[in-house]
């Protein structure tokens, strides 16, 4: 189950996080204000470059395949100690506490601790809440069903007019309140959106196809 493409989609939004506040952080040095939120707005406000887009995204997909997955897959084995943990997976032990926490945040790791008698140490006993991360999967991807359903009736039940120059895109009623024209003087022109249609109903199908097979996987 642990390497279901929608588990490590749910898992890489641990990664995602901390790249959103390095991404804030250089939009307000920047620009200063209120910065975008989620960070797609982010990548497109500071128009990043192909590179740094590219390093985000193989930053993302390395560190869920080769530090999350392996925590928790030791979680899963019954290993419950941070200091196992790192022995067992070979990373390092800060990496290990760092992450295990950020799981403990989602709510898909819990943790007991106990304090040992001699040494009076306290020690952090952890477990893999796999229900909890089921739950949250499919809500994440009914969520997105969601979405793009409502974006598919609204593409499909409007007609759309654009500028030339790529400034605005216009439903119908828009079009008109603006006498189909840009504020940059530019006449709008009718848009064909029928790829987008198509995509919207692609990317549906495939999500569906997604949830079907994780479910099918965890019976």
């Amino acid at each position: 189950m642990i390497n279901n493409p929608l588990v490590k989609k749910s898992l890489s939004q641990i990664v995602e996080k901390e790249h959103e506040d390095n991404l804030k952080k250089r939009y307000r040095e920047y620009y200063g204000g209120e910065t975008p939120e989620g960070i797609d707005n982010l990548i497109r406000a500071l128009e990043l470059p192909q590179e740094d887009i590219q390093f985000i995204a193989d930053n993302i997909r390395e560190t869920v395949e080769e530090t999350i997955i392996p925590i928790i897959n030791a979680l899963d084995e019954g290993i419950e100690t941070d200091e196992e943990i790192a022995e067992k997976t070979g990373i390092k032990l800060n990496i290990v506490r760092k992450i295990l926490y950020k799981l403990y945040d989602l709510k898909i790791a819990n943790y007991k601790r106990s304090k040992d008698p001699e040494t009076q140490w306290f020690t952090y006993s952890w477990k893999f809440d796999k229900e909890e991360l089921i739950n949250q999967i499919n809500k994440e991807s009914e969520s997105e069903l969601k979405a793009l359903n409502d974006r598919l009736a609204y593409e499909e039940n409007n007609m759309f007019f654009i500028c030339p120059e790529g400034h605005v895109r216009y439903n119908f009623d828009e079009a008109s309140d603006e006498e189909f024209l840009c504020v940059c003087g530019e006449e709008l022109q009718f848009q064909d959106n029928s790829d987008m249609i198509d995509q919207l109903k692609e990317n549906i199908k495939m999500v569906e196809s997604d949830l079907d097979s994780f479910n099918k996987s965890i019976e």
